[in-house]
């Protein structure tokens, strides 16, 4: 291969963005989480990316044209050096996308988060009031401390984007969720569809999955009814 076509290829396949699980744990114990991590609090903490590992791994994406990173988890927020983390990515020039329960995003942390050029965060939220996000999520007292989150990132001037699973036990919250969401200065609201897998796989026999007509139904009044109704980004994974 010449260096030219060699030059051309690496043009051509450059990497855009790469994916970070920080933390093995979460401080929620959502019923339909795909990747299933545990939960933790104060008593019980879980291994998290080692931070020289971190560092190892973004050279090499950088060498290979890598220029976003997504950080989840478990909660990546939970990761005890995140703070540091945050600095390595903004001072390596890497553009930022982070999914997030919320929680964990103190008034500082937003702070921090609005140093970013280029940042998307999203904040899982699926339920309008506690009864409904707290059973689905697992932890009581949780939806409170979900919106204060996002208001602290609002505070900041982000504008983040609401993640909504949709179940049978949340479908009539589609349209509140837009109006929830306007109400916290939200940029968008995605619907994600509940996937039988790890946790999900239990509430699929439970009868919690909508079926596939159902689910295309509803996806058509989101985007020919309700994203009229709004000025936020609508999207909505269809089956």
């Amino acid at each position: 291969m010449t260096e030219n076509n060699q030059n051309i290829n690496e043009n051509r396949y450059k990497l855009n963005q790469i994916y970070f699980y920080l933390t093995e744990g979460c401080n929620l114990a959502c019923r339909h989480c795909w990747i299933s991590p545990k939960y933790q609090t104060a008593e019980h903490s879980y291994p998290s990316l080692d931070l020289d590992v971190f560092r190892y791994i973004l050279r090499q994406a950088k060498a290979m044209h890598v220029s976003s990173v997504k950080l989840t988890g478990g909660e990546p927020f939970l990761h005890p050096q995140i703070r540091e983390i945050l600095d390595i990515i903004r001072n390596e020039g890497f553009s930022l996308t982070i999914e997030t329960n919320g929680i964990l995003v103190t008034p500082d942390i937003a702070e921090m988060l609005a140093t970013f050029k280029g940042l998307f965060i999203s904040v899982s939220l699926d339920g309008i009031d506690p009864e409904t996000y707290e059973w689905i999520r697992g932890v009581k007292g949780s939806f409170e401390d979900a919106l204060n989150g996002i208001r602290n990132l609002v505070k900041y001037g982000i504008h983040p984007q609401i993640i909504m699973t949709i179940m049978e036990s949340n479908k009539d919250q589609i349209e509140p969720m837009i109006r929830l969401a306007e109400a916290l200065s939200a940029e968008s609201v995605k619907y994600n569809l509940l996937q039988p897998i790890a946790r999900g796989e239990k509430l699929h026999e439970q009868g919690e999955a909508l079926d596939i007509e159902e689910l295309i139904n509803l996806g058509r009044w989101v985007d020919n009814e309700l994203s009229e109704s709004t000025k936020l980004r609508l999207v909505y994974d269809y089956p």
